[in-house]
């Protein structure tokens, strides 16, 4: 493996809230086992809807009682995923050097939904601010840093962790909260049905009868310290990142993924890691007909001969698409397989699509342990981000 050409940081630990469970526990038991989280939603009227299925979090954890408000949805779960944290680590540096650097699609936008109802009022809009839930963590974690909100669509998560780590690196923080979370809501369910992105089938990313997506919520957050400042135990490191627009269409990738590409060459490039030294490749993986065929090609041409050797996988099937929160919830999802020596199966996949001939693993998890591991991102607008990940063994 070359030497990498910036300094790997440090994720010590993580946390997390989705649709398999309260925990990151859960949600790794949940995609080994092949749980599925996507159910009828509960929280707001669907009847309307073409499609009325996602991955709707059903009950979280109550809060402690020294806890302030807990806020809008977003804020709540932003909060469950940080005491999950918080009890696996805790951040071990003076509050002004702990930032907080989240990624989001929507932010509080349900505040503003709600603020523009009939019952709606002034201080529910306050809610809706993107900003709003990142504050409202800040104060959870008593970080007096920087607290940064980014949005790049469906590829937030991956460029919060990356911009966490630019702020590592440049010596303006000693540690820093990343990842990334969004919620259901009617505002965005209405959107993507009126889109017909949404399937009434299963999610089948890479299968040749995929018929569209299915929307998520969820929160996951890491913590990360620069590598020489590291304690143990750790979960992993990451090795580099890159962002790229190419600004195609507004809800549509570049059929021939020429952001995506740049992206992950210069992902690599910053880690020092070649295309011959990937050992897994976490997709973006959405289902719908263009993203998994743009995918495919993309690593092809990046990954060269070992594009078909590569295991990949999506794990979007058993989630839904948890937009912000997607990409977070991939990188911990690489760090862990590292740790446990197992990749995740791709649900739904049952035909594969001859355009999409990748090694993705189906059927059953696959016991292989990726040493260095990449999660690749897209977004609405022409998003684009990759992340490369090192795991730590058990």
């Amino acid at each position: 493996m070359a030497r990498p050409r910036v300094e790997p940081v440090a994720i010590l630990a993580a946390g997390a809230v989705t649709p398999l469970g309260p925990d990151v526990d859960a949600f790794w038991s949940g995609l080994v086992t092949g749980a599925d989280g996507i159910s009828r939603i509960e929280r707001f009227p669907v009847d309307d809807l073409r499609v009325g299925r996602g991955g709707e979090i059903k009950k979280l954890r109550a809060a402690r009682r020294d806890a302030p408000r807990r806020g809008c949805r977003a804020t709540q779960l932003l909060l469950a995923a940080a005491e999950d944290l918080l009890a696996r680590v805790a951040p071990g540096v003076a509050p002004v050097r702990l930032g907080v650097v989240l990624g989001t699609a929507l932010g509080g936008v349900e505040e503003l939904e709600r603020a523009l109802g009939p019952d709606g009022r002034l201080r529910h809009a306050a809610g809706g601010l993107y900003d709003a839930p990142a504050h409202a963590l800040a104060r959870r974690l008593d970080a007096r840093g920087p607290v940064l909100t980014v949005s790049t669509a469906c590829a937030s998560g991956a460029t919060a962790l990356g911009v966490g780590a630019d702020l590592l690196r440049a010596g303006a923080v000693d540690a820093v909260v990343a990842g990334g979370y969004d919620t259901l809501c009617r505002f965005v369910m209405r959107g993507f049905d009126a889109l017909r992105s949404l399937t009434r089938d299963r999610i089948r990313p890479f299968d040749r009868r995929r018929s569209g997506l299915l929307l998520g919520e969820g929160a996951a957050l890491v913590l990360m310290t620069r590598e020489r400042d590291a304690r143990s135990p750790r979960l992993g490191r990451l090795l580099g990142h890159a962002s790229t627009s190419d600004g195609t269409h507004v809800a549509a990738p570049d059929p021939h993924g020429r952001g995506l590409e740049l992206a992950l060459r210069a992902a690599l490039a910053e880690s020092g890691v070649a295309p011959a030294d990937v050992d897994f490749v976490s997709t973006h993986g959405t289902g719908t007909q263009l993203n998994d065929r743009v995918e495919t090609e993309v690593l092809k041409r990046v990954l060269g001969r070992r594009a078909g050797e590569v295991p990949v996988n999506s794990i979007k099937s058993g989630l839904g698409h948890t937009m912000g929160a997607a990409a977070a919830l991939e990188a911990i999802m690489c760090l862990l397989a590292s740790r446990e020596g197992v990749v995740p199966a791709t649900l739904g996949l049952e035909e594969r699509d001859p355009a999409c001939d990748l090694d993705c693993v189906a059927g059953a998890p696959r016991p292989v342990r990726p040493g260095v591991s990449v999660s690749t991102s897209l977004g609405f607008g022409g998003c684009n981000a990759a992340l490369v990940l090192e795991g730590v063994s058990s």
